[in-house]
């Protein structure tokens, strides 16, 4: 399978798709359709797709800034379960934190679930560090890992 992609920002025709791929990635905990719209219609430069040649989702990226605390979030990163393992998701998050960086946010936040190693793996190698367990975190009673990465 050819593994060529490029990553770009995400246009309103691509949320039905992403919803798609939401779903299929975190199953019950995914964000609806309507939150993603709003979130694109917020922050569309921190809402990423990687795409092929065709122009079809390969994964899908995005965050937000706490402006008041200078302060950004990586909120939801996901990637085709066929199109993982080949370097798609950290070049969409070194993208992101390059648009973080540019909006002199240089305190970028997330979390994952702690037996996630895949995603704390990735996370690590872009320079994010372990910070707490925070049990209950989306009032569901499970556990998160928060994750904090501070830019020079």
């Amino acid at each position: 399978m050819n593994s060529n992609f490029k990553i770009r920002n995400v246009v309103k025709d691509d949320l039905t798709r992403i919803f798609q791929l939401e779903e299929e990635a975190f199953g019950p905990n995914n964000y609806p359709l309507f939150v993603l719209r709003q979130l694109y219609d917020i922050f569309p430069d921190l809402f990423l797709v990687a795409v092929d040649e065709l122009n079809q989702i390969k994964g899908y990226c995005f965050g937000g800034i706490d402006y008041d605390h200078k302060m950004g979030w990586v909120f939801a990163l996901a990637v085709v379960k066929s199109e993982q393992k080949k370097k798609i998701g950290q070049h969409m998050t070194s993208k992101l934190l390059t648009v973080f960086k540019n909006k002199n946010i240089s305190t970028i936040q997330l979390t994952t679930t702690p037996d996630n190693s895949a995603a704390i793996s990735l996370y690590e190698k872009l320079g994010f560090k372990k910070k707490t367990e925070v049990m209950n975190y989306y009032f569901d009673n499970s556990p998160r890992l928060l994750m904090k990465l501070e830019l020079n």
